[in-house]
């Protein structure tokens, strides 16, 4: 199997440290000089630079169309902000190969989910989802780490298994396809709300019961979006979304705290460095959310939103949460 990583962020160039350990993988950077830098410091000089990477078991592309048509495997890990602009036109090509989604966002030019956007233009590719607990920080340094790959193909669980396998590594399979990417999504909106939390100086106590009732109004919305019996306190769904909340490595969480510490969303934005997933997306779910009719069941999908999008006084939505979560 051709395997091939596209991003060369920090979850593409964790991923791509993780499969060069025992296979040869094919990776888009798509900047000539990273490249460079990369192949003379043996690791990423720009994202996760305290990573080891095995270049000899690495083959760089900086042509999408090249690394699509020397692949039979795709993982795609870049911000889902760029996924449109990269393959939109790209569907005849990745016809027959298995692409694995490692995005945790929604396409905002679109407003689609990955899946949605990926089965568009090519119907008849084989789609599935890398999830679960598992910031790449932490990979970096070859802490234990746990991910469920979710397929349509349940034929190919073994091959993913195997590039896969180290000693730090664990994997979950699943055919939860659309479910395990709802709840990537969905967390990184939550880890928004948490980050504000924070940044208002509300104490462990009150966030136990906030992260709680996140995790509630996630299986309520997941069974509205995609009704079918799932058990959330899978790491998938639960793990994923308690690691985004509390982690200090976590990005939604940290421009949730900027902006419970008085920054404008906009200057919050413009302070981070890496993108936060959960911005684009809680614009998107809520709209689906209104087309549910599903608001009253999801306050804090609609404080999220209220926060980002309508400039509403976080102290203000939260008095409000206060009542609503307990």
């Amino acid at each position: 199997m051709k395997i091939s990583v596209v991003g060369a962020g920090s979850w593409g160039t964790a991923i791509v440290s993780i499969l060069s350990k025992n296979n040869h993988v094919n990776w888009w950077v798509r900047r000539e000089r990273l490249k460079n830098q990369i192949l003379l410091k043996k690791r990423n000089t720009k994202y996760l630079t305290n990573c080891k990477l095995n270049t000899k078991n690495i083959t760089f592309f900086n042509n999408i169309d090249e690394i699509i048509n020397n692949s039979d495997l795709v993982i795609v890990a870049i911000p889902s902000e760029f996924i449109f602009s990269v393959f939109k036109n790209k569907g005849e090509l990745l016809n027959s190969k298995t692409v694995l989604s490692a995005v945790k966002g929604v396409i905002p030019e679109i407003n689609t989910t990955p899946h949605e956007f990926f089965k568009s233009i090519s119907p008849n590719l084989n789609y599935g989802v890398i999830s679960g607990p598992c910031h790449a920080e932490e990979v970096a340094l070859e802490k234990q780490s746990y991910l469920t790959i979710s397929t349509n193909n349940t034929e190919i669980h073994p091959q993913i298994r195997k590039i896969f396998n180290t000693k730090f590594i664990n994997i979950k399979t699943s055919n939860d396809i659309i479910g395990t990417e709802y709840a990537a999504i969905l967390k990184n909106i939550y880890a928004i709300l948490i980050g504000v939390a924070y940044g208002l100086g509300y104490g462990d106590n009150f966030i136990a019961v906030l992260t709680t009732s996140c995790a509630n109004e996630m299986k309520r919305l997941l069974q509205s979006l995609d009704p079918k019996e799932r058990t959330i306190s899978q790491p998938a769904y639960l793990g994923d979304l308690l690691v985004t909340c509390y982690s200090f490595h976590s990005r939604n969480r940290s421009l949730g705290v900027l902006i419970g510490k008085g920054y404008s969303v906009e200057n919050a934005i413009e302070k981070m460095t890496m993108v936060a997933e959960g911005y684009h997306a809680a614009k998107s779910i809520y709209a689906r959310v209104l087309k549910l009719k599903s608001i009253k069941q999801t306050p804090i999908i609609s404080s999220t939103y209220n926060i980002l999008y309508r400039e509403k006084d976080p102290k203000a939505q939260f008095k409000k949460l206060e009542g609503l979560i307990a």
